[in-house]
């Protein structure tokens, strides 16, 4: 982003959605120079590979230098493609938590148990909840956000379906309400066509990043920009 002598330059969180790769092209992915932190989706590549090549995958991530990342192993009940048993499930992340991932992204309903597991391997935890077909009044938001902030995670992630624009300034009122009432860091932003602008939106308001599509990737929620889309935003609005 362009400043003036002296002025400094405001540089955006984005966090590139890695849900498809080969073994061998895994290290390039890792150091993707359009974004700051990737978010590895287990669940897709599950699908694909076998436990011991998931391992290989783990592995992988002790190569530095890299970027931050998000091991993500999301479960059918939260938008994504894992169908195991849950202790495979999260056996998985912690094996991705000692391999070096920096963030845990942990679904809601986990428990307060899994999340010191996760901890205890390493990583941080990002507590998440996601509403694949509504966004619900502001008091049941505040409700479940106070529910996730007294569980003890590192940061909190909430994701709804926009139906009206309406739906975005509820949910992103959220970011400095978390931030001034416990002291963490919400991600939160809303899906769907409707939801789109804020994504970009929550960046201002204090989001600590948001998620992004990576050239020649899928979109793992509907709306997201690519990582060049909204950074081309991000110098416009914010320059």
């Amino acid at each position: 982003m362009s400043r003036g002598a002296g002025e400094q330059v405001v540089r955006f969180s984005l966090c590139g959605c890695l849900g498809a790769s080969s073994l061998e092209r895994f290290p390039e992915w890792l150091n993707h120079p359009e974004v700051e932190l990737l978010e590895w989706r287990m669940d897709r590549f599950a699908g694909k590979f076998s436990p011991a090549e998931m391992k290989l995958f783990c592995e992988a991530l002790r190569g530095k230098p890299r970027r931050s990342l998000i091991a993500t192993n999301r479960p059918v009940r939260q938008m994504g493609d894992f169908t195991g048993q849950e202790r495979l499930r999260l056996g998985m992340l912690e094996e991705a938590a000692r391999c070096g991932a920096e963030w845990v992204d942990l679904e809601h309903d986990a428990g307060a148990d899994n999340i010191v597991r996760l901890k205890e391997a390493g990583a941080r935890v990002l507590l998440s909840w996601h509403n694949p077909a509504e966004t619900p009044p502001g008091k049941v938001l505040r409700e479940k956000l106070e529910e996730m902030a007294k569980l003890g995670a590192d940061a909190l992630k909430m994701a709804t379906f926009a139906q009206t624009a309406e739906d975005n300034l509820r949910v992103l009122a959220l970011i400095p309400f978390a931030k001034k009432e416990w002291g963490i860091d919400l991600v939160a932003f809303c899906m769907g066509p409707m939801g789109k602008w804020s994504r970009l939106a929550s960046l201002c308001v204090g989001s600590p990043w948001t998620y992004v599509r990576l050239e020649g990737q899928y979109e793992t929620a509907p709306g997201q920009f690519s990582a060049r889309e909204l950074r081309a935003l991000l110098d416009a609005v914010v320059s």
